[in-house]
């Protein structure tokens, strides 16, 4: 018998070397997840993370940061990444992240722990800070970094968070498509295509919101059309309270701030 045909898995297998961040198609994800041994130490620090984890659950905390440390090439990356496909449980390959865990997670009371923290849905933002972070360093650096990458991965437009607190507004009433529309009837252009520089086209941003927020309140405020054909004076001065508190909150809301 070969010495080769007494292991489980084919040991001529093609294996990535280094764990990254942007590996993160199909093949990969199963590779990573198959592959993965949990040592000692390594079902300590499951333990450690998923008890505090789990205890979080029952008696909210804001103390929700954890700090990984190790020596160069002692797998951080790698337990951070098998952490997120964890409390993200995404399929992969037709099986659940944790279904891969079964038969590492040797301990049936650490499983069932593992478990009950995956079922709660949770999405999972891996990215590599020395790649995302800004060229000027700066106290805020780290902030705007996470900042840039949530926004991003939101659909909104992380890259400039001015712009990027503007869409998400915009989101939060609802009015994404129509704010897009108007855009573009007034710009011409397509604002995925030209939001990076939204800069030069603030004053078409602010016709466009300044319109849609004076129809939004006028339909709030009951401000129509047969108010003023009835009462004109009314709806003019109504009206003009309308584009006043519009204008306010365009100007100081979204642009100044």
């Amino acid at each position: 018998m070969k010495i080769q045909n007494m292991f489980q898995k084919d040991i001529d297998r093609g294996i990535n070397g280094v764990i990254k961040v942007s590996q993160d198609d199909q093949e990969s994800l199963k590779q990573e997840l198959s592959e993965y041994i949990i040592t000692k130490d390594l079902r300590r620090c499951f333990d450690t993370f998923f008890d505090n984890y789990s205890r979080a659950i029952d008696i909210p905390t804001d103390k929700v940061g954890v700090w990984i440390s190790g020596f160069f090439g002692s797998g951080k990356s790698h337990f951070l990444k098998m952490l997120s496909y964890l409390l993200s449980n995404k399929k992969v390959d037709g099986r659940e992240a944790l279904d891969y865990f079964k038969d590492k997670l040797d301990d049936a009371i650490t499983y069932a722990m593992v478990e009950r923290c995956v079922r709660i849905p949770t999405e999972s933002i891996l990215f590599n800070i020395d790649i995302e972070g800004p060229i000027k360093k700066d106290k805020t650096a780290v902030l705007r970094v996470f900042a840039k990458v949530f926004y991003n991965h939101c659909g909104f437009y992380g890259d400039d968070l001015k712009t990027a607190k503007l869409e998400r507004f915009i989101d939060k009433q609802g009015k994404t498509e129509a704010f897009r529309a108007a855009f573009k009837e007034i710009n011409g252009e397509e604002w995925v295509d030209t939001r990076s520089a939204s800069g030069f086209f603030e004053d078409d941003i602010v016709e466009v919101m300044f319109d849609r927020l004076v129809e939004q309140m006028k339909k709030a405020e009951g401000v129509t059309e047969k108010l003023k054909a009835e009462n004109q004076m009314e709806w003019v001065g109504r009206m003009n309270s309308i584009r006043s508190r519009a204008e306010e909150i365009v100007l100081n809301d979204l642009i100044y701030n």
